[in-house]
């Protein structure tokens, strides 16, 4: 058994492995740029790159073989080192963005740029600047009554400004830099630099391959460490905070649904082909045709005759059986089905024939033996019940205004909210996998038949 675990759990991780590289690629690729949903637009490209930064889309995508343009602050100065276009987009092309207070050596200020695959000396600016030219922008017409002896006007030119920490601003001329390699000697060879600033192009390490977007995502997925975009809140205390919601309705959802729904299985299984008998099918089929929605509408409308405080949120003690009432009813008919087919299939089987033969009678063939032997697809269909109890009923919470997790996951995906959204996943993930493994395990528990190896 100690081998089938360990082989089980190693299945687990590439299974777990593949539905976060899914989601990734899910949320993070075909979603496209999420800035606009919580950068205002009127801020501008540098609040929006300084966002994107901050949350780590400035990283390569899925592997790091990059490099970046950076500007150390030399100066020593308490102010942090800036970059501003005089003429030109610059600063803008280059994507610089300010790293942060991080000690480097001498350095307390440094602007960085954005990721370039295998970003060398000689790489073409083009690719350093994603095809935006260091060219100014076009200056106005001159007017047509100018006299016909003014000069022609200066072809436009891009010029940086950095502000160092300490002193004055110096400005760097980067028109026709063709390469990197260019524009770093520029800076650093820029009048009015003295010193004060040091350009140049990281050093890439083995190390830094895995610093990238879905490697972090990963990690942060891993440690629960995700923060929503929304609120800045950590995810491990939104799960603190909501899980109560949640497992407070599913859980007494799922244990008097199985209840009630092995009970009338059973009731209607000992009548079998009488009128008791299709009267159950009937009602469990008509239970399952009915919509969800239907369900939570009717019950919402039946509360708000009887006690409308109880009919959404949670302003009295007694709103919480409202949800769980309807999650079992709703439930109910397809449980009902499922069981009663089950049951059937094994009270055909010989060794019941044989009971029956000797006197046994059917109630104690029933509960003794043929509910034991049909544990193993009754313990299959509750394993599909699993990610409920993490994510909770999306449309049942969000209906009656309990705020558990499913509220949580309805409200990140319309709000795109990408990491509340991943890391949920990731979440009921690993509780579904534990549970197939535990599953597998109680196979060999409920019948002897079968080895785990």
């Amino acid at each position: 058994m100690t081998r089938f675990i360990l082989r089980r759990l190693v299945q687990a991780v590439f299974t777990v492995f593949g539905v976060m590289l899914l989601t990734f690629l899910l949320f993070r690729v075909v979603a496209g740029d999420v800035s606009a949903n919580f950068v205002n637009p009127k801020q501008g490209e540098k609040a929006r790159r300084a966002w994107l930064q901050k949350h780590g889309y400035d990283r390569p995508l899925l592997v790091n073989l990059h490099a970046r343009l950076y500007v150390d602050d030399l100066a020593g100065g308490e102010t942090p080192l800036a970059a501003r276009d005089r003429s030109g987009e610059a600063s803008e092309a280059l994507g610089l963005s300010l790293a942060g207070e991080d000690q480097r050596g001498e350095a307390k200020y440094r602007l960085v740029g954005r990721a370039v695959f295998r970003l060398r000396d000689d790489t073409p600016t083009e690719k350093l600047t994603q095809d935006r030219p260091l060219a100014a922008v076009p200056r106005p017409a001159e007017p047509a009554t100018a006299p016909a002896t003014s000069s022609a006007p200066a072809p436009p030119r891009a010029v940086l400004v950095l502000q160092p920490s300490k002193g004055s601003a110096f400005e760097v001329d980067l028109t026709g830099a063709a390469t990197a390699g260019e524009i770093v000697r520029r800076i650093n060879t820029a009048p009015g630099n003295a010193g004060r600033c040091r350009a140049g192009i990281t050093d890439w390490s083995p190390a830094d391959f895995f610093d990238s977007q879905f490697f972090v995502h990963l990690s942060d997925s891993l440690r629960l460490r995700g923060r929503s975009y929304a609120t800045d809140e950590k995810l491990f205390d939104i799960i603190l905070s909501r899980a109560g919601y949640s497992l407070a309705i599913q859980l007494p959802a799922l244990g008097l649904g199985w209840v009630l729904g092995m009970i009338l299985s059973c009731f209607v299984a000992y009548y079998h082909d009488t009128w008791i008998d299709r009267a159950g099918v009937f009602l469990s089929v008509l239970g399952m045709c009915v919509p969800y929605l239907a369900y939570m509408i009717l019950g919402q409308w039946v509360m708000f005759q009887l006690y409308p405080p109880a009919a959404w949120g949670l302003s009295s003690p007694v709103n919480i059986y409202v949800p769980v009432l309807i999650a079992v009813v709703a439930g109910l008919g397809q449980d009902v089905r499922f069981y009663r087919t089950i049951i059937l299939d094994e009270i055909h089987r010989d060794y019941v024939r044989t009971a029956r033969a000797k006197g046994v009678p059917l109630p104690g063939i029933l509960f003794r033996h043929v509910l034991k032997n049909c544990m193993l697809p009754i313990l299959t269909n509750l394993v599909t019940a699993i990610p409920f109890l993490i994510l909770g009923s999306l449309l049942l919470e969000r209906f009656f205004g309990v705020p558990g997790l499913g509220d949580l996951m309805v409200a990140s995906i319309t709000s795109r909210d990408v990491p509340i959204m991943t890391d949920l996943t990731f979440l009921t993930a690993v509780v579904y996998v534990l549970g197939l493994l535990i599953t597998d395990i109680l196979y060999a528990v409920f019948d002897p038949r079968i080895r785990l190896r």
